[in-house]
């Protein structure tokens, strides 16, 4: 079963250095991706740019297609026209809307707390349906330099939003982040409205390996919207979970056991992230 990650990406990687301790870092990941027959991934911080150290990576990896992120918490200002623009000319990547300061994700978090106020977090909309200024102008940037835009941790009304905009303005690639994961619980119907917009879907097996959802409930909803819409990812890189190599091969043996074909796992873990990496490591900034 090995074969199945030749030629594969993981696009949301989580890799040292960070403030929070991880698996490995940068030159041991990519080492791994490397000798796993592997195509290319993405390192991804909550906190801090990536394109820099990506840059690096794919200066002595050169057979690598590496890509570095941007996940706009409160760390760079939240969502910061200033920090994406800077994050544009470094090479960009993808774009994160906020995760662990989205106000959505903490709320779930707090969901037994009450008297948790959300009013520090991060929302990228008015709660009518209406875009902030700084997230329409966010997106212009995204368009401008070519990123790929993913949800992160926003309501899926607020990442709707955000789908349906970045279409208007012809942003070429966007990602709904881990849609199985219970803070963001997107509809079935949510995802074909997303599919419908031109958005991947992408489901990170840290979910179901971290209990918080099964398995069998993201091979539900892979059915639902159809391999040619879906992304498989880790999100992993915590010291207690495998390592994202090893992770995503896990997760690929598992959905073959659900019957996935061998056609409908390289368009899940090659054809579709390879596509949407095509125009973000081409950008060399050093």
């Amino acid at each position: 079963m090995n074969h199945i990650l030749q030629g594969a990406y993981d696009l949301h990687i989580h890799v040292a250095p960070d403030v929070i301790q991880r698996k490995c870092n940068d030159l041991e990941l990519a080492e791994k991706v490397r000798d796993a027959g592997m195509k290319g991934c993405v390192i991804k911080c909550h906190y801090f740019e990536t394109a820099a150290r990506a840059a690096l990576l794919r200066s002595q990896f050169p057979e690598l297609e590496i890509a570095g992120g941007l996940a706009l918490n409160l760390s760079v200002g939240g969502i910061n026209p200033y920090a994406v623009e800077r994050f544009g000319q470094m090479g960009g990547g993808i774009l994160w809307f906020p995760t662990m300061d989205a106000r959505a994700f903490q709320t779930y978090k707090h969901k037994e707390d009450p008297d948790f106020d959300g009013s520090s977090y991060l929302v990228a909309t008015d709660g009518q349906g209406t875009l902030l200024p700084e997230t329409a102008e966010v997106l212009k940037l995204a368009e401008k330099y070519h990123m790929v835009v993913a949800t992160g941790h926003l309501s899926p009304e607020e990442g709707l939003c955000i789908l349906r905009e970045a279409r208007c303005l012809g942003v070429e690639h966007t990602i709904v982040t881990h849609v199985e994961h219970p803070a963001m619980q997107y509809t079935d119907e949510q995802q074909l409205e997303a599919v419908r917009l031109g958005a991947m879907i992408e489901h990170s097996y840290n979910n179901a390996w971290f209990g918080r959802c099964t398995l069998l409930e993201i091979v539900r909803q892979i059915r639902v919207v159809g391999c040619e819409h879906v992304i498989m990812s880790t999100d992993f890189g915590q010291v207690n979970a495998p390592f994202s190599v090893d992770g995503l091969r896990e997760y690929a043996e598992k959905l073959k056991e659900y019957g996935f074909s061998d056609d409908e796992l390289h368009t899940m873990l090659c054809r579709n992230p390879g596509a949407v990496l095509s125009g973000i490591v081409k950008k060399e900034v050093i």
